[in-house]
């Protein structure tokens, strides 16, 4: 079996920082199956996870709803505690070739994020189709993908690898509402060290892009400019990063 590079994800998105929303039950989820793995006496050997009676678990949700976020914490509790697992994103799926799934049913978790991107791929689609078969046979495997919900429905076009898909436990993941957002920046600046007025808050919430994803990468880009000054956080400081006069 022939893995790709690993994969460095960012250290910060964990089951500790991601806000649930509405989410609860997809998060619960998770937790059990990385928990459970992680849970087993001997050094590297999963739990038989055919006891959850599910082969996969899919993330469905549209742009910000923390698929990658969860993904990235089942990967992140699989390595503390040094269980097996691959994280493979299909953004880059160009960068390989289908036979890099080959294998991967000997792994106890497979984190495949962004399943979408090779929908009409014809041989992206028997690979996944493959190794799909190979974990429901194999029983001791589970699989975490997610897929993006864009305007119109994923396409695949091997209608065996879209009945695959509804073999295991399909999760909607939700965008957080404005309460969610504020828990979600307040966390994160805590997890800076940052000190986020509520003034400062309430402005960035109203005056920026409303997109968790956005608003995050608004509070890292604070953060640097606050260290650079030498200043704390303020509304001021806001506008001068938004161009706001």
């Amino acid at each position: 079996m022939q893995l790709p590079l690993p994969v460095s994800l960012p250290v910060n998105e964990t089951f500790n920082s991601f806000v649930e929303g509405a989410n609860g039950e997809a998060v619960s989820m998770l937790q059990h199956i990385s928990g459970s793995v992680s849970a087993s006496p001997v050094d590297n050997e999963p739990l038989n996870l055919s006891t959850l009676s599910i082969p996969l678990v899919l993330l469905r949700g549209g742009t910000a709803t923390g698929k990658s976020h969860l993904l990235f914490s089942v990967c992140h509790r699989l390595a503390f505690a040094e269980i097996a697992h691959l994280y493979l994103n299909f953004d880059d799926a160009n960068q390989w070739r289908p036979s890099v799934l080959d294998g991967l049913e000997c792994l106890p978790v497979i984190c495949l994020d962004n399943i979408d991107q090779v929908a009409g791929r014809p041989e992206w689609e028997e690979a996944l189709f493959d190794l799909f078969n190979k974990v429901i046979e194999k029983g001791k495997t589970i699989v975490v993908c997610s897929q993006r919900i864009a305007d119109h429905p994923v396409a695949f076009g091997l209608p065996d690898l879209a009945s695959r898909l509804s073999w295991g436990v399909t999760y909607q993941l939700k965008p957080l509402n404005d309460e969610g957002r504020e828990q979600a920046l307040r966390l994160r600046a805590n997890q800076k060290g940052l000190s986020l007025s509520e003034q400062a808050l309430q402005f960035l919430l109203h005056h920026s892009d409303r997109e968790i994803t956005s608003l995050l990468s608004l509070l890292d880009r604070l953060d640097s400019r606050s260290l650079q000054e030498q200043k704390k956080l303020s509304v001021a400081m806001v506008k001068r990063e938004l161009n706001l006069p």
